[in-house]
């Protein structure tokens, strides 16, 4: 399987404890023998200056350029080609650390795009909005590293940064029933993180919802366009890629893995969504 770090794991002259954490990218203590490629349970941003040519987050793959930053979401599998050379910064936050304080229901529905790090993980910048990003970077680097910092202050700065980066993607407000629905989306989706295994019912994560199925498949629906149903199957069929692509187990195995009791199913579900068969899937993206 693959190897999931935790934001403990990492260090830096100036962390606050298993929530925060920001440095130049070339100076973050990292585990020993660190793993590559590997997963976070926490959000990772890289605005990267100099290093390797290729960034790979999940299956998609990036050319490093000067005018680009970089969104790695909690369970997304990562890997950078010699990072050793990597120049830049790093941000690493939970997703309690951004809620924390009266406006978290606020917070979380408000930077929705980064929920969508699965099909964008990068982001292209115009020239100029550069020098109003990077003031806002330059700033939350300055209070980290300050010997009065304020944990507030932090939080603060880092949401300017983040609610920066949202008008730049182009997001439009939210009414009070788009966030109610966003924040069902998030919940949703973690507790199918956290379950996709061992559970594949629907009634399962609607109970745990407080909803029933119906309601559950509109909301779902009116956010991302797709079912509880297609959303579980997506999401069973990125960790069977991530596992084709990066682990050792046969097809079968990976089909038993995610819960599949029947392998030609599983086969079938995968063709329909990729175009191939998982054998050859593999095959193709390892050539």
């Amino acid at each position: 399987m693959i190897v999931t770090y935790q934001i403990e794991d990492f260090s830096s002259a100036c962390p606050i404890p298993g929530q925060f954490m920001m440095d130049r990218f070339e100076n973050i203590g990292r585990p020993i023998n660190m793993v590559w490629p590997h997963k976070h349970s926490f959000y990772e941003i890289l605005w990267l200056e100099k290093g390797p040519s290729l960034n790979t987050i999940d299956q998609h793959s990036f050319e490093l350029s000067l005018d680009s930053i970089f969104f790695i979401a909690p369970g997304q599998i990562h890997e950078l080609a010699k990072e050793e050379d990597l120049r830049g910064y790093s941000l690493m936050f939970t997703e309690d650390f951004l809620a924390l304080g009266d406006a978290g229901l606020e917070v979380s529905t408000g930077l929705s795009f980064m929920e969508d790090t699965y099909a964008k993980p990068a982001l292209a910048l115009v020239e100029k909005e550069l020098d109003g990003l990077f003031a806002a970077l330059n700033l939350l680097y300055q209070e980290t590293g300050r010997p009065d910092r304020s944990v507030n202050v932090i939080r603060h700065l880092l949401l300017t940064f983040l609610f920066q980066i949202k008008r730049m993607v182009g997001e439009a407000p939210a009414s009070a029933k788009d966030n109610l629905q966003v924040m069902t989306l998030k919940k949703f989706k973690k507790l199918v993180d956290l379950n996709y295994m061992q559970e594949t019912r629907l009634s399962f994560y609607a109970d745990a919802l407080f909803m029933t199925t119906a309601h559950l498949n509109e909301v779902l629906e009116s956010i991302n366009g797709k079912t509880a149903g297609e959303t579980i199957r997506e999401w069973l069929l990125l960790e069977a890629k991530r596992m084709l692509l990066h682990g050792h187990l046969t097809v079968g195995q990976i089909a038993a893995e995610l819960g599949f009791t029947y392998f030609s199913y599983f086969s079938k579900q995968f063709k329909n969504q990729e175009g191939m068969s998982p054998a050859a899937f593999r095959r193709i993206k390892m050539d």
